[in-house]
């Protein structure tokens, strides 16, 4: 049994890296912090008008989900925060049930929080990982970039100054082109303005936090000219202090409703930030812990929906961000969200005049890199398949909503596993000139050599119940194709363990090759199959002499028992 002190250890990773940080990773760690804090002020004020809460609660759950991740998580560079993907999701779960009302909008989207949090919890407890492996990286794509337009149709309006709409995305650009009649000039100058200024200083001063210069400069435009008078729209009185902890009062007949969109918001998570940690563990050679990163974001959401905030995940802006700064360790997520919560309970009120146009260009800016328009063409490039799935996903969420593209991505995610699974590749081997007990496939490489009356197949996926008889159909195809065969050696390393219908059909294979007088031999047999075999009766109905631990031993089998089987 594991020491309480192991279990912490285990499931709090602060406490292993932190009493061994270098002093040589603080100042790059300190200039990330106040970095990333410069760019998450203002998108997490941007990203909570979008759930429907107070811009307050929005730094506040930034605030949260940064600390708990950093004490919890297993990745050096991921941020996690409020996003955009987030924030529209969570407004398309909880618009329908609160039906306008400000205080129903923040305590549902909070309960959302809470019940997406909890099931991370339950699932990294349980060791659930493994799921992130399940999303489709295509279908992914497809869903974030139709995410991306529906963000950016939504912000549209505020650069306008006209009222913003409602329902799909051609629903809300019906509206907009209706609308252009009532647009204001001076908020379109501060929208557009506030665009360009973000644009251009991304591009030439990439380390300087474009949108808070935007912000600041907004402000300062609204104070100066008085723009209030002219029909900018600002946002208002921020009170200062952190939102009070409590359980967010939701109704009982609501709940199954949040549940529902909980669940799908958390394989967003999971695809999101497993993904995006993946890819830096990768770069800068470190492993993380899938379970584990379930726990941290959990965690983060629980905190957040205890707070009146909203369900959080990687923010990939600034995860970016805190890399280009220089960012080493998660002590400068830590600084990041020291610094959030003492803009929340000190300066908060600054932010009165910020003009919505800003907030609306800030979030415009931060998804236009979503929009992975380069990712759709490398699918079509190299995988048609592929880049139909994005298409749809994309579609899903532009012409029916959020919360369908987001089914139709799980769904098809789940139907590309089992169809692939379903369909195991075989490979028809041959001995590899010049390296001894080498086999490849012959298809690929025509150089490589048959040995007469032997068939060697390899199964390039594991055998499971629902793919089990097409691997049967194959198999008996290309047997059938073969000429004067006296055996089939059959390589099934790519299996694990074997279930009963499994079982079945190689009991039925070898009855089978044994009415046709070809021998059925096995290779790479793992010791769970080779247990499992033994367990089912397979294995004495096969025989211990037809089952082998290698192609190479198998084949020596096949020419003691056929001599003068040479290689032409």
């Amino acid at each position: 049994m594991q020491e309480p002190q192991g279990r912490v250890r285990k499931y709090v990773p602060i406490r292993n890296w932190l009493p061994s940080y270098k002093r040589d990773n603080l100042v790059p760690d300190l200039i990330a912090g106040v970095t990333v804090w410069g760019v998450l002020v203002p998108a997490s004020m941007a990203y909570a008008e979008i759930a429907g809460i107070p811009p307050q609660a929005g730094l506040a759950a930034s605030t949260i989900a940064l600390a708990a991740y950093a004490i919890l998580g297993t990745s050096r560079n991921l941020r996690v925060a409020m996003t955009s993907t987030m924030a529209i999701t969570s407004a398309a779960i909880v618009a329908p049930l609160a039906l306008g009302d400000e205080a129903s909008t923040i305590a549902l989207t909070a309960g959302l929080a809470l019940l997406a949090g909890i099931i991370l919890l339950i699932a990294g407890l349980a060791r659930f990982g493994f799921i992130s492996d399940f999303l489709s990286r295509p279908v992914v794509t497809g869903f974030v970039f139709g995410i991306a337009l529906m963000v950016i149709i939504g912000q549209v309006p505020k650069i306008f100054g006209v009222p913003g709409g409602e329902g799909t995305f051609f629903q809300q650009l019906a509206q907009l082109i209706a609308n252009l009649g009532l647009t204001n000039p001076w908020t379109l100058a501060i929208g557009v303005g506030a665009i360009i200024l973000i644009l251009l200083l991304k591009r030439r001063y990439p380390v300087v936090p474009a949108a808070l210069v935007a912000l600041v400069a907004g402000i300062l435009a609204v104070n100066l000219l008085n723009l209030t008078e002219y029909g900018v729209s600002v946002v208002g009185t921020i009170p200062a202090g952190f939102p009070a902890p409590g359980i967010p009062q939701v109704g009982l007949a609501e709940i199954p409703f949040l549940l529902a969109g909980a669940i799908g918001i958390v394989f967003i998570a999971i695809g999101e930030s497993i993904g995006v940690a993946r890819v830096y563990a990768a770069r800068y050679h470190y492993e993380i812990d899938p379970d584990q990163e379930l726990i941290a974001l959990g965690s983060a959401n629980i905190g957040c929906g205890l707070f009146q905030g909203a369900t959080v995940d990687a923010t990939l802006s600034s995860t970016a961000t805190a890399e280009a700064a220089g960012g080493r360790t998660q002590v400068s997520g830590l600084l990041t969200a020291a610094l959030i919560f003492l803009t929340v309970i000190l300066i908060a009120p600054l932010f009165r005049n910020l003009p919505q146009a800003v907030l609306g260009a800030v979030v415009i800016t931060a998804v236009i890199g979503l929009l992975n328009v380069a990712g759709l063409r490398r699918y079509y490039a190299t995988h048609r398949t592929d880049f139909w799935l994005a298409v749809t996903a994309l579609l899903g969420v532009i012409v029916i909503g959020i919360l369908e593209g987001l089914v139709i991505a799980v769904v098809l995610s789940l139907i590309i596993v089992l169809y692939r699974a379903s369909r195991p590749g075989l490979a028809v081997l041959g001995k590899v000139p010049g390296q001894d007990g080498t086999y490849g496939d012959i298809i690929r490489a025509p150089e490589n050599e048959s040995i007469p009356g032997l068939l060697i197949l390899r199964l390039d996926a594991p055998l499971f119940f629902f793919n089990a008889n097409v691997a049967r159909k194959g198999i008996l195809d290309l047997v059938s194709a073969g000429k004067d065969l006296r055996a089939l050696i059959l390589d099934i390393g790519a299996t694990a363990d074997l279930d009963l219908a499994t079982v079945e059909m190689l009991r039925e294979l070898v009855d089978t090759f044994r009415e046709r007088k070809i021998e059925l031999i096995f290779a790479h047999v793992r010791g769970p199959v080779r247990d499992r075999m033994g367990i089912t009766g397979l294995r004495d109905h096969v025989g211990d002499g037809n089952i082998f631990t290698s192609t190479e031993s198998a084949v020596r089998e096949y020419r003691m028992r056929f001599p003068g089987t040479e290689i032409v």
